[in-house]
């Protein structure tokens, strides 16, 4: 998988989310590679291993906020 269209960033995470959590959110979607879990930015960079995955991803779960 090239790094870009794999990659999802998950922001605005509250400071009680976990990392075990956010894994099983992410593999409700399709198997993920890695998570890097930012707290200080409350953010998550995750790596699908599929390209379609990290895509129904963002569209399951994009929220815009005001």
């Amino acid at each position: 998988c090239k790094p870009q269209p794999c990659v999802v960033s998950v922001e605005g995470l509250s400071s009680s989310t976990t990392d075990v959590q956010l894994k099983s959110l992410l593999m409700s979607v399709g198997p993920i590679q890695s998570l890097q879990m930012l707290p200080q930015q409350r953010k998550a960079i995750a790596k699908f291993k599929e390209p379609a995955h990290a895509l129904a991803f963002q569209q399951k779960f994009h929220r815009r906020l005001p």
